[in-house]
């Protein structure tokens, strides 16, 4: 009797403190940042609040120093795979014919700007469509690219968000909904400033980011994220300024083991669970690509710690940055070796994001940013949302968090969606799913407020 009263009292509390993990949630206070800094080498001085005009215009003959240094070098061909060896030897004929006048020409016809937030001046998009109907409800949309994407990841997103009756949607029920969307170039990334200092994170570049919307007086708008550091940043922004914020809206986010005890308890839990499942042969096809598998996978694409090298190289080789973002691009948009980037992008596509990064000279200072952000200064990574949020998995991300897990980080989430195709730059794949699940989120959050 003894002992099973002992086996009992045994299980009822192995039991309770698992169930204590899955209905725990942490709470930690709000993350308290300095409200201001200053990031050029010479003594502070008061910005120039004023928003400028901003057309592209790179030189004729960056363009073609560019084309004459990839055209002497060459890519490092791997001997064994044929395939992707005459791929890449098509993706360096597709940039050495790249008619950057005609592809800069294209960018110039969405309306950009700029503007001096603590220094540094902040380039962004600004699209917006003057509304058909008189009931017609403009809502304004933060979209914050990742990395190594940009701004341009979005152009086929633009006009669906922005006039979105003329492809077909309607969403709205007493009123049509719009947006009015702003799209930054990150700081340190393509057409904002480099900072001059160090220390320069992803803290800094959420606070930049709140002032700019403040900036264009904007209130009660949404946040899209994406492309992993988009994502992040997005996430961080919510969590600072949560009562100018309605409602996060974002794409493929990680929590990290390490986010809370509880949230280790559940990724080493499910890792048990699914290595029991595998032994079994019970292995679910789509829970493969979860939760702590995918801590390891993630960790593939830590940032590199010795950035400054990597910026070096990748400042002198315009072969290096097209085989760095291919291989980038590769990782995170599909899990197969065997397929390269063409069957998932057009090679104008790919060449245009690689002409972007080197002719502003990204690359080396987005690594650093990121070095800081993610090896360094990681207190941002604990916090969390608090605002109503939804959060979509494209079919090809190389990780994905189970809902009790996100809800560690998202305290207010509303819904998770799984969309049917694409990887991290799925706005390119796919951008009427994603422009579907951005427009259904709003309409349920302006609903709800009334």
């Amino acid at each position: 009797m003894s002992s099973w009263f002992f086996f009992s009292v045994v299980v009822i509390s192995i039991f309770s403190i698992l169930l204590s993990i899955y209905i725990h949630k942490p709470d930690f206070p709000p993350l308290e940042i300095e409200p201001d800094d200053y990031w050029k080498l010479e003594d502070p001085e008061k910005d120039d609040d004023t928003i400028y005009s901003y057309s592209i215009d790179i030189k004729e003959t960056e363009v073609s120093k560019f084309k004459k240094q990839l055209e002497d070098e060459r890519f490092l061909p791997t001997h064994y795979d044929k395939a992707y060896d005459n791929y890449m030897n098509e993706l360096k004929q597709v940039l050495l014919g790249f008619d950057w006048k005609q592809h800069q020409h294209f960018l110039n016809t969405f309306k950009q700007y700029r503007t001096e937030i603590e220094g540094l001046k902040i380039h962004f998009l600004r699209v917006s469509t003057p509304p058909k109907e008189k009931k017609t409800r403009v809502v304004p949309l933060l979209i914050l690219h990742g990395f190594p994407g940009s701004f341009w990841d979005f152009f086929k997103i633009i006009p669906i968000l922005t006039n979105p009756s003329r492809h077909g949607f309607d969403f709205g029920v007493e009123e049509s909904i719009q947006f009015d969307v702003i799209v930054p170039s990150l700081p340190g990334f393509l057409f904002s400033d480099k900072p001059m200092k160090q220390g320069f994170d992803a803290i800094a570049t959420a606070r930049i980011l709140g002032k700019l919307m403040n900036r264009l007086d904007l209130i009660d708008y949404f946040v899209h994220g994406t492309e992993g550091y988009g994502s992040d940043v997005a996430t961080l922004l919510s969590s600072l300024y949560p009562n100018r914020i309605a409602g996060l809206h974002v794409s493929n986010p990680f929590v990290r083991p390490t986010f809370s005890t509880f949230t280790l308890a559940k990724y080493a839990l499910k890792a048990m669970k699914q290595n029991q499942e595998s032994k079994d042969g019970e292995e679910d096809e789509e829970d493969q690509y979860t939760d702590m598998a995918d801590y390891f996978k993630q960790d593939k694409f830590t940032y590199p710690t010795n950035a400054q090298a990597f910026g070096a190289a990748f400042a002198n080789s315009p072969t290096g940055v097209a085989q760095y973002i291919e291989s980038r691009w590769k990782q995170l948009s599909t899990y197969s070796g065997d397929m390269n980037l063409n069957e998932l992008f057009t090679l104008d596509e790919i060449a245009t994001e690689i002409y972007l990064h080197w002719l502003t000279n990204t690359l080396p200072s987005a690594l650093t940013i990121l070095d800081t952000s993610y090896n360094f200064e990681t207190v941002w990574l604990s916090s969390q949302v608090r605002i109503p949020t939804a959060i979509s998995y494209s079919k090809q991300s190389p990780w994905k968090c189970s809902k009790d897990i996100l809800e560690d980080r998202y305290l207010n989430l509303t819904r998770v969606t799984d969309l049917p195709k694409g990887g991290l730059f799925h706005h390119l794949q796919d951008g009427h799913k994603i422009a579907e699940d951005i427009f259904s989120f709003v309409e349920l959050q302006l609903l709800h407020s009334k």
